[in-house]
């Protein structure tokens, strides 16, 4: 393919100019300067090969965009009823036998739906039965509840069905009371019998028999008394045993007058403490026995009367001088003197009237108490029987009844005054509502 005229010349030009050599410098041999043109002549090929690949680039980027505006116009030429009778089409190709499958599942449906209404209204006539059961089945459980209520105040009278429990256990105290007391009648029935106030060896009319301290009634059951008013055993063996269980345990043997239930004497043994039980209410007697407590009938002052001189390490009463009638009390108080050994202990528990709620409330409660005795007139009584170190210790004060006091750092200075004479009468009406007196014996002879 021949050259075109215009890179003829040129190439004839270049040839020219470098078989000249420039001035001032050598010209070079012709090999080298032959071999300085083809380099020449090459690079200038690739440079005008490179920009005729980049033409072609540009037609063939020319040519997609046409091709692509050929297509966009295809589209938009695209019309919606063309897209219609498409589907319309495509419907028409369903067959008779695919409608008719159709035809058969939508009646089969329809079948089931029928039962399911039938199904449905058989549940509902089942739902209203129930509902009728219900509603009988809650009038049967309020005319139980009646019944039940009705039985709760039958059992307990004044407290109703919450307290039906307690009384249960009341009255089967009273059965085992009662069976206790009808086991220990041959005994007595087996007495012999002979002149009351006669001494078989001699003839001389004996002392006359000594009324009991606690006043007793045979018509009045102090055993249920106690278990309604006094609280539960295991309660006040628990009171009991914090307020003088650890100075017991470290002065036996012990001795608890008046022990009834025997609450803190069962502590004690069961600590292998030495200890005894004294009580003059057989009933009461019996019950400790048969939970194998030692336990004697008696009255405390005979008893007491019995023991050798300074044989015991401490003596504790609680509840029972409020029984006793003042000489009594006063014997009480020196036999435990000269029974304690030196340095033994007296702990004595009584209802504490200088809280005059005791007075209107517990105290009075009780048909068996005799007169009450203030803190003041028993430590009185303990220093005249021989005791030293008599110590009062009060409990349980009645705080549910305290008048409230005001509380407010802001309030004017008068409330200070209030607050103080309010404080005042929470002492003396409802303040502590028992007291124990403890006293020891002389650690040497005066």
């Amino acid at each position: 393919m021949p050259l075109p005229a215009a890179l003829r010349e040129s190439l004839t030009a270049r040839l020219r100019d470098a078989s000249d050599p420039a001035p001032g410098r050598h010209a070079a041999p012709p090999a080298v300067r032959a071999r300085r043109f083809v380099r020449r002549l090459g690079a200038a090929g690739v440079r005008r090969a490179e920009a005729a690949g980049l033409l072609r680039a540009r037609q063939a980027a020319h040519q997609a965009n046409v091709r692509l505006d050929g297509v966009e116009q295809t589209v938009s030429n695209l019309q919606p009823v063309a897209v219609q009778a498409e589907l319309t089409a495509a419907q028409a190709q369903l067959t008779a036998a695919q409608a008719q499958q159709l035809a058969e599942q939508l009646a089969e449906q329809a079948e089931q739906l029928e039962q399911l209404e039938g199904t449905s209204s058989h549940f509902d006539a089942h739902v209203h039965e129930l509902t009728v059961n219900q509603e009988l089945l809650k009038a049967e459980l309020r005319g139980l509840q009646h019944t039940i209520d009705e039985l709760g105040w039958a059992l307990a009278p004044g407290a109703g069905l919450a307290g039906a429990g307690a009384r249960v256990a009341e009255l089967r105290e009273r059965v085992n009371g009662l069976d206790r007391r009808l086991r220990a009648l041959p005994q007595s029935a087996g007495a012999p019998n002979g002149p009351a106030n006669a001494e078989p060896a001699t003839g001389r009319p004996a002392p006359a028999a000594r009324e009991p301290a606690v006043p007793q009634s045979a018509l009045f059951d102090y055993v249920g008394f106690e278990r309604r008013f006094r609280g539960d055993p295991d309660e006040v063996s628990d009171t009991l045993w914090s307020r003088y269980g650890e100075r017991l345990r470290q002065s036996a043997p012990v001795v608890d007058l008046g022990c009834g239930r025997a609450e803190l004497l069962r502590r004690l043994q069961a600590l292998e403490v030495e200890a005894k039980g004294v009580d003059s209410d057989p009933s009461m007697v019996l019950e400790a026995r048969d939970g194998g407590l030692d336990v004697d009938q008696a009255d405390a002052l005979t008893w007491l009367a019995d023991q050798p001189e300074g044989s015991l390490g401490s003596i504790i009463a609680t509840h029972l001088v409020e029984h006793l009638q003042l000489d009594d009390l006063v014997r009480l108080l020196e036999l435990a003197a000269s029974r304690l050994r030196p340095g033994g202990i007296l702990i004595a528990e009584t209802p504490n009237p200088a809280s005059l709620v005791v007075l209107g409330n517990s105290y009075v409660m009780d048909p068996t108490h005799v007169r009450p005795v203030h803190p003041s007139l028993l430590t009185f009584l303990l220093e005249g029987a021989g005791f030293r170190d008599v110590r009062l210790e009060f409990y349980s004060p009645a705080q549910g009844y305290h008048l409230p006091l005001v509380d407010d750092p802001s309030a004017p200075g008068w409330v200070a005054t209030v607050n103080q004479a309010f404080g005042q009468l929470n002492h003396v009406l409802f303040g502590p509502q028992d007291y124990a007196a403890i006293a020891t014996t002389p650690t040497s002879p005066d």
